[in-house]
């Protein structure tokens, strides 16, 4: 039994030895915090160039040790990158969740007056819960994506993690 569970891990080892070898990883850090964020060939990405100034966004598709290229956009050095844009996904889902119940609710509220014969179809009290509940998703839409400047506390930097100095 003992040696049937050994031969199944060997085996599963041997089968995902494309997924050990190591890849480099894109961070984006801030000195003195602890939190970092990591991009990997796969991952969506959106940053700034220094050179032409334009926004370039999509799937990292190749990652080296200085450079990075995009599906939709040409390899790039990683020190000609001034801006890194994240994507706050929570306030993200509340945007959207709230226009989505605005697009349900509203009409629903309509429909039901209209069949009842209540007059007005559209009343006071309706008009300023969906206005608010429009308003703070539109205002939250602005929050969603965040700069994170380089240089500016923000640092950038390719790690190997499969590199000997690592291991």
């Amino acid at each position: 039994m003992k040696k049937t569970i050994a031969f199944i891990i060997l085996l599963l080892i041997v089968s995902a030895q494309n997924n050990l070898l190591a890849q480099p990883n894109l961070v984006l850090s801030r000195p003195g915090k602890s939190h970092h964020f990591f991009y990997h060939v796969g991952d969506k990405i959106a940053y700034q160039d220094n050179s032409s100034g334009y926004k370039h966004s999509g799937v990292i598709y190749i990652m080296t040790d200085s450079t990075i290229e995009l599906d939709r956009a040409p390899r790039i050095n990683i020190k000609d990158i001034s801006v890194v844009y994240r994507t706050r996904h929570f306030i993200a889902q509340a945007a959207g969740s709230g226009i989505v119940v605005l697009g349900v609710y509203f009409p629903i509220s309509v429909l039901n007056r209209a069949f009842q014969h209540e007059q007005p179809i559209i009343d006071k009290d309706l008009l300023i819960v969906n206005g608010t509940m429009l308003a703070v998703s539109g205002i939250a839409l602005l929050f969603v994506k965040r700069k994170c400047r380089i240089d500016k506390p923000w640092k950038l930097q390719v790690l190997d993690f499969g590199h000997p100095v690592y291991n």
